[in-house]
């Protein structure tokens, strides 16, 4: 049961504390100043006598990234890691045995061809565990990730008030204007890969055959209850 009090401390957990607000503004403020970062003015009107006006924001993807940006995402970063390294050695047990069993379900399926679907049954079962604790260690990460993109907002929000060349904009950064965003690298949506050995990715293995067999029991179940 969800308990109003549990929904508010995950709630909490999630926003941004009054000092970190304050000192991503700050840098924001103290390096917009200083005209931190160099913005490539590509586009600009006015006359020869007059300062150029800056037509739109750069894009994130070409801004050099100031050294506060680098802090935020390189902290997030490691948080992350940690968090799937703790999450691995925590569940160092269910991958060995995942690992030991794949090598009887392709055994069984593939070497004698003799299937087993009790035995592919509990397999799943066992990878269906896997996949729930990466799906609940993937939604703190995403957590940290979005904390970190708040203090983000709040600095380029401060860069953007007090920067020289950012005050002449005509047109106003998109909502999504976030130079730096830290985002979650794509294995975090691919939870098996990481049941494989470091170099096993690409390569037919005896948990990456095993988990195509389980996949494929798994769509003839799915074709087989369409059809009825």
């Amino acid at each position: 049961m969800i308990r109003t009090d549990s929904v508010n401390r995950v709630v909490r957990r999630g926003h941004l504390g009054r000092t970190a607000r304050f000192r991503a503004r700050w840098r924001g403020k103290r390096d917009g100043e200083r005209g931190v970062p160099r913005i490539p003015v590509r586009q600009f009107e006015g006359r020869r006598d007059e300062p150029p006006v800056l037509i739109d924001p750069p894009d994130p993807e070409e801004l050099p990234l100031p050294a506060y940006v680098m802090e935020v995402r390189t902290t997030a970063r490691r948080a992350m890691e940690q968090m799937r390294s703790s999450m691995i050695g925590q569940e160092h047990a269910l991958i060995s045995k995942l690992r030991a069993e794949s090598v009887r379900v392709v055994t069984q399926y593939d070497v004698r061809e003799d299937p087993r679907p009790a035995a592919l049954a509990r397999y799943g079962q066992w990878v269906g565990q896997w996949r729930t604790s990466v799906d609940r260690c993937r939604s703190h990460a995403q957590a940290v990730a979005d904390q970190a993109n708040q203090q983000l907002a709040c600095y380029w929000d401060a860069v953007r008030a007090s920067h020289p060349q950012f005050v002449r904009l005509v047109r106003r950064p998109p909502g999504d204007w976030l130079p730096g965003r830290v985002e979650l690298d794509q294995s975090w949506h691919r939870p098996d890969v990481w049941l494989l050995a470091d170099d096993d990715e690409g390569v037919r293995t005896a948990t990456s055959r095993a988990l195509q067999i389980l996949e494929r029991q798994n769509a003839d179940r799915a074709d087989a209850r369409s059809a009825r």
